[in-house]
This record gives C-alpha cells, sequence and structure tokens, in this order.
C-alpha cells in the first residue's frame, strides 16, 4: 500500500512539473499578415494572422495608444492564432511594436503602420471609357532573363512546353507600355501575379502565398513600379484577385487553421460541375447549387470556405492591401459564382467604401443575360440580398459574336442578345470581348479570315460596355484550340524570337494591317465620346445588315455591319426621322463625305463596316 501511494505522489509531481512546462513552452512566429497598415482608412479595424508554433496561450499587446488589440482569437490548430486590433483615428505612421507573450517568455515583432499617398492618378476605376488589353505575362514578353530559374521554386523553366513557364515577367510588361499605350489601350489588366509555388504555375490561378509576387515575375516592389509607370503613361492597372480557391502546394494544405477553412479536404472532395445557373433558377433544388458553390474548381485548386469569418476577414484584408499599397485602379475576381455570394456581396461593398472610384468586374461565366445579369449590383432580379458588384463579365455577347463571325449563324443573334440588355441595372458596365484568356481566340475560330475578324472588332468597338482585348488580337495572333496555344507567346517579347511584332518594321504584312486597322478603330474610340457614352440604338437586320446608333447630345455616330459575301445598298429611308436636319456623312475610316438628299443610299462592300459621323 505505502509502494502505490509513493508511486501516487511521484506521478502527481510529474504531471506539475511537465504539465507546467507545456503551459509555458515556447512559441515560435514565421509570418504575420497582413505585413502592415496604414492612418486614415475606414477599414482601421483589421485581424492580424500569426502563423508559427504554440499559439494557443500567447497574448497580444502594442504598447501604444495608437493601436489597441480589442481580442485574441484561438484557432483550432495551435499554429494560428488570430489579433484583431483597431488602428485610432489619429494614430501617427510609425514601427510599432507588436509583443506576443506567454508565461514564460515574450517576442517582439516590428508591425509599420504607413502614411496612405494622396494621388489623383490612383483608384481611378474603369469605364466605358476605356479599352481594356488583358496580358498573361508569362507569354507576354521576358524583360528580365536571371529570374527564369529559380531554385526553390517547383515549377522550372519550359519554353518549349505548352503548359511551362516561358519566362514572361514584369519587366517585360514596363518595357512595352509605349507600345500598348500608343495602341490606344487606356487600361491593362493583368493575369493573377502572387506566388504560384506549385506544378503548373504560368497561368498564375493557384496561389500559393497572397501577400507575395511570384519570384519569376518579380517583386512586390517591381510590381509597384508598374503601377506607376503605367500611371505616368495614362495607363489604368485592374487586379486579378482569386477568393475562391488556392494552389494544392499552399502550406494552409499542410497545416489548415480550421478544419472548415477549405470544403472538403485532399481526400473528401468533388469538382464543382459548373452549374452556374443554378443560383437564380427559380426551379432548382437548393442542394444542386451547393453541390457546385462547395466544389472545388480542379483538384489541383482546393476550394475556401468563405463562410469561416477569418478566412473571409483574410481575404478582403488581402485585396484591399494590394489596392492601397500599389494604387491600383480595379479589380477582375476570378470564377466569381463559384465563391459563397454572401462573402462576395461583404467584400465589394468593403472595397467600394474604401475605394468609391474603383471598378469591380466578377467573371460570371454564363451565356444567358437571364442568368448572368443578378450577379450585376442593383440586379432587378428578386434575390436575398444585392451583389454589390458593378460588372460582370459578358460571355453573351461573346458567344453571339462566335457565331456570327466564326461559325456563319446570322448577325440576328448579336441584335438579339443586345435586346435583352433590359435585364441589366447597368449593360454599360459590363466587360465586353471577342476572346481572353481560357477560350480561343476568334481569329483561330474564324480559321483565319481577317474580313469577319474585322467585323467583329469594329463591333466590339462601337458598341455598348468597356472592351476588353486579348494580347496579340491586335496583329491577329492565332494561338490554337488549347490553354497552352491559345496563351502563345507575343512575337518579339522573348530572346529566341524570329521576328518581332512590337515595331511596325518587325512586324509582316499581316501582322501590319491588323495592326494599323484596330489602331484606327482605338482612335476612333476615342475622339468620338457618343462610341463610349453614347446611348446605344439599334435596329433588327435587314438581309444580314445590322446598323445602329451612338447618341450624345448632339453627337450621332452610325455603324453599319454588312455580313454579306456581296456589296448591299443601306437604304437610309428608313431612319429618315434621324437625318432630317443632317446634311451629311463623314465615314470615319475613310474620311469621305456623303451629302445626304431625298433619298440617300449608301453601298457598303461584302463582309465591311463603315462607321458614320452624322452631321
Amino acid at each position: 500500500m505505502r509502494r502505490i501511494f509513493k508511486l501516487l505522489i511521484r506521478l502527481q509531481l510529474f504531471q506539475l512539473f511537465f504539465g507546467g512546462v507545456l503551459l509555458a513552452q515556447s512559441f515560435n512566429v514565421t509570418k504575420i499578415e497582413p505585413p502592415n497598415w496604414w492612418t486614415g482608412m475606414k477599414n482601421n479595424k483589421i485581424q492580424l494572422m500569426v502563423y508559427g508554433e504554440n499559439l494557443e496561450n500567447i497574448s497580444a499587446d502594442f504598447g501604444s495608444a495608437d493601436l489597441k488589440v480589442t481580442k485574441v482569437n484561438k484557432a483550432e490548430n495551435s499554429n494560428y492564432t488570430f489579433i484583431d486590433v483597431e488602428i485610432l483615428e489619429d494614430a501617427s505612421p510609425a514601427i510599432y511594436k507588436l509583443v506576443l507573450k506567454n508565461d514564460k517568455e515574450k517576442q517582439e515583432f516590428d508591425f509599420p503602420i504607413l502614411q496612405r499617398k494622396n494621388s489623383s492618378d490612383s483608384f481611378q476605376g474603369f469605364s466605358p471609357k476605356d479599352v481594356i488589353y488583358l496580358i498573361m505575362p508569362d507569354r507576354f514578353s521576358d524583360g528580365d532573363t536571371t529570374n527564369n530559374y529559380i531554385k526553390e521554386m517547383v515549377d522550372g523553366y519550359k519554353p518549349n512546353s505548352g503548359i511551362g513557364r516561358h519566362g514572361g515577367d514584369i519587366k517585360g510588361i514596363i518595357n512595352h507600355l509605349d507600345y500598348i499605350k500608343e495602341l490606344g489601350f487606356t487600361a491593362l489588366w493583368v493575369t493573377p501575379l502572387v506566388e504560384n509555388n506549385t506544378g503548373i504555375s504560368y497561368h498564375g490561378y493557384a496561389p500559393t502565398d497572397h501577400y507575395n509576387i511570384d519570384k519569376r515575375f518579380g517583386t512586390n516592389e517591381l510590381y509597384k513600379n508598374l503601377v506607376e509607370e503605367a500611371h505616368k503613361k495614362g495607363l489604368k492597372i485592374i487586379l486579378d484577385h482569386i477568393n475562391n480557391h488556392i494552389g494544392i502546394t499552399h502550406p494552409w494544405m499542410k497545416n489548415l487553421p480550421f478544419k472548415d477553412w477549405i470544403n472538403g479536404s485532399v481526400d473528401d472532395h468533388h469538382n464543382t460541375p459548373h452549374y452556374n445557373q443554378s443560383l437564380f433558377d427559380v426551379n432548382s433544388d437548393k442542394y444542386v447549387w451547393d453541390y457546385s458553390n462547395t466544389g472545388w474548381f480542379v483538384r489541383e485548386m482546393p476550394d475556401l470556405n468563405q463562410r469561416n469569418p477569418f478566412l473571409a476577414k483574410y481575404l478582403i484584408q488581402n485585396t484591399i492591401w494590394w489596392i492601397e499599397s500599389t494604387g491600383l485602379d480595379g479589380v477582375r475576381e476570378d470564377t466569381y459564382p463559384y465563391s459563397d455570394q454572401k462573402f462576395l456581396s461583404e467584400w465589394a461593398q468593403t472595397i467600394l467604401e474604401e475605394y468609391p472610384t474603383l471598378n469591380i468586374v466578377g467573371e460570371v461565366w454564363i451565356g444567358d443575360p437571364a442568368f448572368r445579369a443578378p450577379f450585376q449590383k442593383g440586379s432587378y432580379f428578386p434575390k436575398e440580398f444585392d451583389s454589390n458588384l458593378p460588372s460582370v463579365t459578358d460571355f453573351g455577347l461573346q458567344e453571339a459574336i462566335k457565331d456570327v463571325f466564326a461559325n456563319g449563324k446570322s448577325i440576328k443573334l448579336i441584335y438579339e442578345l443586345l435586346a435583352k440588355d433590359v435585364l441589366y441595372a447597368n449593360p454599360n458596365n459590363l466587360v465586353t470581348f471577342l476572346d481572353n484568356h481560357d477560350i480561343e481566340r476568334l481569329i483561330f475560330s474564324a480559321k483565319g479570315d481577317v474580313k469577319n475578324f474585322k467585323l467583329a472588332l469594329t463591333l466590339l468597338l462601337t458598341t455598348r460596355g468597356i472592351p476588353q482585348i486579348l494580347y496579340g488580337t491586335e496583329i491577329g495572333l492565332m494561338g490554337g484550340p488549347d490553354h497552352g496555344s491559345l496563351r502563345a507567346d507575343f512575337p518579339g517579347g522573348f530572346p529566341k524570337d524570329k521576328h518581332t511584332a512590337f515595331t511596325k518594321e518587325g512586324r509582316s504584312e499581316k501582322e501590319n494591317e491588323i495592326y494599323n486597322f484596330c489602331k484606327q478603330l482605338l482612335a476612333i474610340r476615342k475622339t468620338h465620346q457618343a462610341l463610349t457614352d453614347g446611348k446605344l440604338v439599334h435596329y433588327p437586320p435587314r438581309d444580314e445588315v445590322y446598323f445602329y446608333f451612338k447618341i450624345l447630345g448632339d453627337e450621332q455616330i452610325m455603324v453599319v455591319i454588312n455580313n454579306n459575301i456581296k456589296p448591299k445598298e443601306f437604304e437610309l429611308s428608313f431612319i429618315k426621322y434621324r437625318l432630317d436636319d443632317k446634311k451629311t456623312l463623314i465615314n470615319l475610316f475613310s474620311g469621305k463625305e456623303i451629302k445626304l438628299d431625298d433619298s440617300p443610299k449608301i453601298i457598303i462592300p461584302e463582309k465591311t463596316a463603315a462607321i458614320f459621323e452624322i452631321k
């Protein structure tokens, strides 16, 4: 009995001693995100995500009246903690000391609070006055060959592989800003530049670090420099951001802060079936939408669960951090329907409250306007809450353009599509396009038919909306049927290229023909405000001739598109009431004038578009 008693005493002493050690063990911090914040922000209550080890029992303090720790939130995983911080309104810019401690030790970490920059050319937004040039940086230009080989990056330099890294980078974009500006573009949408340290990484849509630029593209400072240099030249920058998913090799995947940080798990998940329409389908079972919404985009891209409040806060802060730290002008949000819609509503509202002049476009890959329009802010469709999203991508117009100018269908499809604009709260704020980095280039689909391609380009740049053009479209870059080939290298952007399309002398005759046509169209759009801000008034096509007006005050522009393989006589008597007090039509392509008489007629050559200013 005495022996048992002694054993119990020893056991209690052992538990007291080692239990105390466990309660007061050393902690380690490897990262704090966001890495800084600013004074004077409406968003002055932030949440720090602290990564490390043994963080379950730490306390936090700044030792300053300017920064107040309001709560330390434990995560399910002791390697994380979330610290709520309030930055007081009159806080001074400084490097503050974040003090973390437990019963055994304390550690200090610098946390900069920066002065906001008051720059008139930041946060400008984008609108129908703009034309967006879409760049996939890895395939545009290699401005710095020294960053092609980065030892610690999983995906190596493979310039001959369609899905490999080709070496394009931020420096390559900076080097060709003058080319983009001189063409007539006003904004750049650059596909994601954040770190993608994963298998197939060139596209940028599998983030593994939300706060750092991928080393193969450059650095955070170089990205800021891109924004600054673009602004000096009158060019805006649009951030491509991803709330929906991450890369499978993101550090979170080995060490989730909470079990519900992602939807499902590596071993127990499903890929989304892309039932985008089901969200606004009144006859759909809720399970159908939930199943689509919680699915992974692909197996290599785990689906984030924005219903977790700590993740939601993290993603909102991350977007604001990139906007504020660079001064960029807009956001394109990837795979918009697949994130939690209540979260996205809060996300968009918070961003626009902080930056009222900004614009945000959501990628909504749905063709039918009836299912796409409800995603836009101010939608007429009844729903639980407003999306707060100003703009969506117009895949419906893109599909109609392809059907008409690549697949030989009637131009009536375009008229009928635009006739559905009544469904939108603001059809002028849709982002329109012929193609993008995810779908076949139109000229490839049209089998190289330059005449049809020019008709499509004319329509894009003269109808309603905010036009977006994929890099290389201006020279007729063909691409191919798969991602690797449609995302072809821009000629002249890489050291071993046989010719360059960045100069007139380097371009082929065909490349110059398309380049000159595109540049002229952009110049016409820029010099006639009715084409950017005017009201669209269109008419049912007659014998494959589609015509419409863009009207702003006294300025009237008339566009006539002849989709026939023979010339057509365009009879103006049908719209004579619009011409009663007008005397002249000026062809904006040729500069030639046509005097209006009692029975004016115009001959439009086969497969040709004409743009007239009515005087």
